[in-house]
């Protein structure tokens, strides 16, 4: 159980809800810290193969616009993007002759990565898809409704966080 003492077999839905949710997570972060190799003998990370794909899929979009589709920071953008340039991935270029916009391409091995990225997630859809298959439309919208909620709860996360914090820090023992 999580967030108490041993199993003693009384377990309540919530409880079983929360560890396979957290199983889930901890599966889906593992899997996402590890770098892949996408042909050419390079390992890339996570957020280096998700720039990769936001590119392959959105050629015309800013740096600006990239970072705020990926949830990231433009200096966090402008960091992967040095790193993938360095390894040969892609290149900057300013749209329209001008400094202030700056988009990216794809090189060839970026091309190659990309078309990885986008085959790993066919495969790995396409079995979600079909272990799935039997769901009623009643119980697909019930899933979707439970993960905009779990969104909120992330999104709320770290004002949750400041807050106990803060709270923690005000009652400490022998506070000054």
């Amino acid at each position: 159980m999580l967030n108490d003492s041993p199993g003693n077999g009384n377990d309540t839905d919530a409880d079983i809800f929360f560890d396979l949710w957290m199983r889930l997570f901890n599966k889906a972060a593992m899997i996402e810290r590890e770098p892949v190799d996408t042909g050419d003998g390079v390992l890339l990370y996570t957020s280096e193969v998700h720039l990769i794909d936001m590119a392959g899929r959105f050629p015309e979009a800013s740096l600006s616009t990239l970072a705020s589709r990926l949830g990231i920071t433009k200096g966090a953008i402008s960091q992967t993007v040095k790193k993938l340039e360095e390894k040969g991935y892609l290149e900057r270029i300013n749209a329209g002759g001008n400094n202030k916009t700056v988009l990216i391409r794809l090189t060839v091995a970026g091309v190659r990565a990309f078309t990885w990225h986008r085959t790993y997630h066919e495969v790995i859809n396409d079995r979600i898809i079909r272990e799935m298959s039997d769901l009623h439309r009643k119980d697909w919208d019930t899933i979707r409704r439970i993960l905009m909620r779990m969104e909120k709860i992330f999104d709320d996360c770290p004002e949750t966080r400041r807050r106990i914090t803060q709270g923690m820090s005000e009652n400490r023992p022998g506070k000054p």
